[in-house]
């Protein structure tokens, strides 16, 4: 019959002996055991062998009869700075402008009876592959939109709606409504959080997730960090599956920002926050701010420009900067890719902007600049076409032109004169959405 465990032996010998792996559990019975990768021992079987072999082999018998604890085999991180500038990471899959890609993680903080509308437009054109404001088109995208807030009734007028804006029926834009889901389990919740990824392994994955809206789709105290803390744990795996995601959010008696923690913005790329602006004649206004804009370089400032948006007669609009700000300065070279601007625009070639301006195409801005020796026409096509947009997007940034599509034209600021506005054209940053 085995002898009782001496805990106090066995506690007085392990310490000796630091490369033993060896985890007390209960086992079958009540008895103790002591548990090692392949093999369940006794403890009273370890003890015996391990005071046995110290009286008489010593040390090294004892290390050669129990398993050493396992060696980390995993890959160290890189660490040094010429590990990471080696490193051969995947270029970002953009999906809107520059900004949405299919990993960004977003929060959008609206007042109420804003954010859905915008949201819808911009999934069903993301969706579509189609540009929406002043942020291009990348490609058609896998887009899931998932409703907490509305009827379904009202689920579908919506839907009706913005087709009838974008003028098609994006194939590849799926709308899950909370209300046809019984018995939904918060996404902060491990059930939730496993429906939600079945749901999209079930669609064949998707480039981006829209959340309407995080007080609708989670549990708990919106006021309190512990339901974003939870949900992290879905954004991060989203992230991993190269999901984009946008979550749309509240404001609160502060319109100024998102309703209860500002934690929920610590690990995500972008902020956009939106304000609604009383302009008469309008169904929905609102000016757009990025607050957080991780991806944003001087290259791709514009596309984290404030813009107003409004819908007026069920056609979206915007404007970008203010009427009236000081143009920002450029460098020599730009200038001249400006004077070749204004050139090409007091030619034949002139066309006529979908907001009544003055525009040229690109193709003959480009051969202005050509016959001004700014660009060498045999030079490659993607070196002539590298540094003419370089130098357009520093025009751009600068304020002194605006661009749709292919047409270009002057952005002409009104002037104070005398204490007095001169009477005020349409803006040049104000385009009709189709």
């Amino acid at each position: 019959m085995s002898q009782p465990v001496n805990e106090n032996a066995a506690s007085a010998i392990m310490p000796r002996f630091r490369n033993l792996h060896l985890n007390w559990s209960c086992g079958r019975g009540g008895r103790d055991q002591v548990k090692e990768p392949s093999r369940v021992w006794h403890a009273e079987r370890v003890l015996h062998i391990m005071t046995k072999s110290a009286r008489t082999q010593g040390r090294h018998a004892i290390t050669s009869q129990i398993a050493p604890f396992p060696k980390n085999r995993k890959a160290k991180p890189p660490l040094k700075l010429s590990d990471w500038l080696a490193r051969d990471l995947e270029p970002s899959d953009l999906l809107l402008g520059d900004w949405l890609t299919t990993t960004s993680r977003c929060l959008l903080p609206a007042q109420s009876g804003i954010g859905t509308n915008f949201m819808l437009a911009l999934g069903m054109r993301s969706a579509a592959g189609q540009g929406f404001l002043h942020w291009r088109g990348q490609r058609a995208a896998k887009v899931l939109y998932i409703d907490g807030e509305m009827s379904r009734r009202l689920l579908k007028q919506r839907l009706a709606d913005e087709i009838q804006r974008i003028g098609c029926t994006p194939a590849e834009f799926h709308v899950l409504s909370r209300e046809d889901v019984e018995d939904f389990k918060p996404l902060n919740t491990p059930e939730g959080a496993q429906d939600m990824l079945a749901l999209i392994e079930e669609i064949g994955g998707v480039d981006l997730a829209i959340f309407d809206s995080i007080m609708c789709l989670l549990i708990g105290s919106m006021s309190e960090e512990e339901p974003w803390a939870q949900t992290m744990q879905l954004v991060r795996e989203l992230t991993r599956r190269k999901v984009g995601q946008i979550w749309v959010h509240h404001t609160g008696l502060d319109k100024s920002r998102g309703f209860g923690t500002n934690t929920r913005e610590w690990q995500l790329d972008s902020v956009l926050h939106l304000e609604a602006v009383e302009q008469p004649g309008t169904d929905i206004s609102f000016r757009l701010h990025f607050q957080k804009a991780r991806e944003r370089t001087p290259a791709t400032r514009r596309d984290f420009q404030d813009v107003e948006v409004s819908l007026i007669d069920d056609v979206w609009r915007y404007q970008l900067g203010q009427p009236g700000s000081k143009p920002g300065r450029i460098t020599p070279t730009a200038k001249k890719y400006f004077d070749a601007l204004t050139n090409t625009l007091g030619s034949e070639n002139v066309v006529r902007a979908s907001n009544g301006q003055r525009a040229v195409d690109t193709k003959h801005w480009q051969r202005e600049c050509e016959r001004l020796g700014l660009l060498d026409p045999k030079a490659p096509d993607n070196r002539k076409r590298a540094s003419f947009y370089k130098y357009r997007r520093e025009l751009v940034t600068a304020g002194r032109i605006a661009c749709e599509d292919d047409l270009t034209w002057l952005v002409t600021l009104n002037v104070r004169r005398h204490g007095k506005v001169s009477p005020a054209l349409p803006h040049p940053n104000c385009y009709r959405i189709r």
